[in-house]
């Protein structure tokens, strides 16, 4: 079967169609694909190294000094220790890098992190910062902030372990959080004093309709249990009340249970 190259030759035909006219407008994808073009080889290339780590993805096995299930020792390599797997030669390698390990680290220790809003769209991918310092102007102060201050200061001091100098962004992202929460509480009582008026919160008045809910459950379980202790304490004369109330019903009713069933 021929491949087919119609959706790999869109730029090309479509540079064309504007060159000659037949497009007056430019679509609105076209520099996209153009700063990204598809690609033309079709063919299935082996992949000896992962790009990320420059490990081998494929390596023979080291069995021969371990002792087997019976208690001895290898001395020869059989035919499955010498087979290569080949399995991920033509796998997409994991890009592993170091700035996700130190993102995982904080949000595991901050996960109220994420409950703080954050901007997703980006006007301009190529923001310039100076992570000389860990506050930026334009950009909040989030986690993002601490792996690359930390970053910095690991390039700049190579004597600098990993774990120094993430303690020291950390301890520079907590004396900043501080120092905001203490402007934003003064502020908030400057504009109370000032005769300012703050309505509930989204949050305040979730915990409040919630509480509605278990205040309204809390008396439905109580009279329940209620209920239950009294059948538990006369059982005899919780069967005398329901015959009671099945003898006060007339023959109406009870031809109406009947139509009912």
């Amino acid at each position: 079967m021929k491949i087919q190259t119609n959706a790999v030759n869109v730029l090309e035909r479509t540079s064309a169609y504007l060159r000659s006219g037949l497009l007056k407008n430019t679509p609105a994808w076209y520099d996209v694909v153009a700063s990204v073009p598809p690609r033309t080889r079709f063919a299935r290339e082996p992949r000896l190294l992962n790009p990320s780590n420059m490990k081998k993805l494929t390596e023979l096995r080291e069995q021969m000094g371990e002792l087997n299930g019976k208690g001895l020792y290898k001395t020869r390599a059989s035919s499955l220790d010498r087979k290569i797997n080949t399995s991920k030669l033509y796998r997409a390698p994991k890009l592993q890098f170091f700035e996700d390990q130190l993102r995982e680290v904080f949000y595991q220790q901050h996960p109220w992190e994420f409950s703080r809003p954050k901007m997703l769209v980006e006007n301009d991918a190529e923001e310039e910062y100076d992570w000389s310092r860990i506050q930026q102007l334009g950009k909040p102060l989030d986690g993002e902030s601490v792996v690359q201050r930390t970053l910095y200061l690991l390039k700049e001091s190579p004597g600098k372990s990993v774990v120094e100098a993430y303690d020291q962004a950390r301890f520079e992202f907590y004396r900043l959080r501080m120092q905001q929460e203490v402007e934003q509480q003064v502020a908030q009582e400057e504009c109370e004093m000032f005769g300012s008026v703050y309505g509930t919160s989204a949050i305040d008045f979730g915990v409040e309709q919630e509480q509605k809910v278990i205040d309204v459950w809390k008396q439905k379980a109580l009279e329940e249990t209620d209920l239950l202790a009294a059948r538990r304490a006369n059982p005899s004369e919780t069967w005398a009340a329901a015959e009671d109330e099945e003898g006060k019903k007339g023959p109406e009713d009870q031809n109406t249970e009947e139509i009912v069933l």
